[in-house]
């Protein structure tokens, strides 16, 4: 098929959203009701004749979904950019996944986020507090009146926060090894000794790890290291907003702090209520839940899913209302919530970056960066991706919304980008999570995986906008100067 018949074929219906060719619409329709039904028969089958192991899967997949009246959730999947890894769907989940027939990949470019860490400062003081006040209580909580629900008996016994601070924990070690040797496995085609690094200690380590992964037990006589400042005086794709200097953490954190006075005090006066009859005079905070969350959180970060005996103690809504903080923080601070335009000019440094690459005729045909998962967000305020006209910080929380940081940078995210060569004609992919994601609304005309022909997707307006700015010019300092 060459690439006009490509294009023809696959490409969006922009003004209705459906597909331009109804037979693939029914073939489409025809594999997935094959799908289904061989799904269930394979699952009647492993019921039938594998009913002992069917249970203890059961009892596997109880510890891990949390059910409430409305909804059953894997809660593990909605603690915002502090979740763990995981593969989402592709966005939208419409999207067909893999690779367009007839097309190979040419050149790679990847941006990794760190893998799980330990919290950071001012999330273990919160933790902290929760501790002092329940270990300054011992004779309250080791002494209950009647007996406590199932999933508070731990309080009896006290609870210590042991966290540090910052430092890459085990399950973040993990996760950048198996992504190393899952990327060697993935595309032996694509090769580099080089990666380039924002030099934080976390971030040296999860691509260490990954280059331990990725390369083997010769790593350190075959690959190089690059590592570029994380301040104020380096211009960095890796942290752009560090040049920026109206850039401010509180344009986000002003908005957890709002959505926080909504939604926490009713989960301390729910869990007081519930303590109430055990502990007659228990007075846990506002601020001793968000402790609770970052327990909750972090103990999963640090010791794994299912380690933290925290995060039982909450309802699906409050789980969900407490990743919208997390996502009302990332949008505010390094998306679409910076005041005038901040985040699409300072996001469009990795843009360039992306095209620059895969413009290249000679050199690497991979390209493997390491940084954080403001780097990811703040690519894709750019290009435009991940928006919504409305996001109040004091709700309601809208279910079906865009931006979510757990789907976009997870603990370990990886947003890969990939230069398709498709009978004559290159094309661009971008897996985030190894899940397909459309390109469609940067303004190019994209495929049934979310593919756009390369050339049309440079020429689109809002990439020519990020392709046009450079640090200091007049976009720039309209957004990021104090003069």
């Amino acid at each position: 098929m060459d690439a006009e018949m490509y294009t023809a074929k696959y490409c969006k219906d922009r003004a209705g959203g459906s597909w331009s060719t109804s037979v693939d619409t029914e073939i489409n329709t025809r594999h997935r009701h094959s799908r289904q039904r061989w799904t269930c028969l394979l699952l009647l089958f492993t019921m039938g004749v594998y009913w002992k192991q069917s249970l203890w899967l059961l009892a596997t997949v109880a510890s891990t979904v949390y059910s409430s009246n409305s909804s059953t959730i894997d809660i593990y999947k909605h603690f915002g950019n502090l979740s763990p890894y995981f593969v989402p769907d592709n966005t939208p989940s419409s999207l067909l996944s893999g690779t367009p027939p007839g097309c190979v990949v040419d050149k790679g470019f990847l941006v990794h986020r760190h893998g799980s860490r330990q919290p950071l400062s001012d999330e273990v003081g919160a933790i902290r507090n929760l501790s002092y006040y329940i270990n300054n209580n011992t004779d309250l909580f080791s002494n209950p009146k009647i007996a406590l629900p199932v999933e508070y008996a731990f309080l009896t016994g006290g609870w210590n926060s042991t966290f540090t601070i910052n430092d890459l924990s085990a399950p973040g070690r993990q996760q950048l090894f198996d992504h190393g040797v899952a990327m060697k496995l993935k595309y032996p085609e694509l090769y580099t000794d080089t990666l380039l690094i924002g030099k934080q200690d976390r971030v040296i380590e999860s691509a260490q790890w990954f280059a331990d992964g990725y390369y083997g037990r010769n790593v350190n006589s075959t690959a190089t290291l690059d590592l570029i400042n994380e301040d104020n005086t380096t211009i960095s794709w890796i942290t752009p907003m560090d040049v920026c200097e109206t850039w401010e953490y509180s344009d986000g954190g002003d908005l957890v702090s709002e959505w926080g006075r909504v939604y926490l005090p009713p989960i301390a006066a729910r869990i007081n209520k519930v303590l109430g009859s055990a502990y007659p005079s228990v007075n846990f905070t506002a601020a001793n839940v968000h402790g609770m969350f970052y327990a909750c959180v972090y103990g999963t970060a640090v010791n794994g899913i299912g380690s933290s005996p925290w995060c039982p103690i909450f309802t699906t809504e409050e789980i969900l209302q407490n990743e919208y903080e997390y996502d009302l923080l990332m949008r505010g601070a390094f998306g679409y919530g910076l005041p005038d335009n901040m985040g699409q000019v300072i996001g469009s440094l990795l843009v360039s970056n992306v095209t620059s690459f895969f413009e290249q005729d000679t050199g690497s045909n991979l390209s493997l960066n390491f940084g954080h998962d403001t780097t990811i967000d703040l690519g894709l305020t750019a290009l435009g991706l991940a928006y919504d006209a409305e996001y109040p910080a004091d709700g309601p929380v809208n279910a079906t919304r865009n931006w979510r940081t757990a789907t976009q940078v997870p603990f370990a995210a990886q947003m890969f980008w990939q230069k398709l060569s498709c009978d004559g004609e290159s094309r661009l992919q971008l897996l985030l999570n190894e899940a397909n994601f459309d390109l469609g609304p940067t303004g190019c005309c994209s495929d049934e995986y979310g593919t756009c022909a390369f050339d049309d997707f440079k020429s689109s307006d809002v990439v020519q906008a990020a392709l046009n700015v450079t640090y200091g010019d007049q976009r720039w300092d309209s957004a990021c100067s104090t003069a």
